[in-house]
């Protein structure tokens, strides 16, 4: 993620528009009943590991393991 680490912790208004959007959105489905697993999975796909690969975001939305 783009931004300044403090303590092992980015500042969310150091962040990049982009990563703002992503981060919302993230967020959002964490606030969902039932999503959090989802939203763990989308964190470290789209906020940590950077990957928008079409395989990988399948897999963090539906828990689904490549064959």
């Amino acid at each position: 993620m783009v931004g300044q680490e403090i303590g092992g912790a980015i500042e969310y208004d150091e962040l990049s528009v982009v990563d703002r959007i992503l981060t919302e959105f993230v967020n959002a489905v964490a606030a969902e009943d039932g999503y959090s697993d989802i939203s763990i999975r989308l964190r470290h796909v789209i906020l940590e590991k950077r990957d928008f690969n079409e395989s990988s975001l399948e897999r963090a939305l539906f828990d689904v393991e490549q064959q």
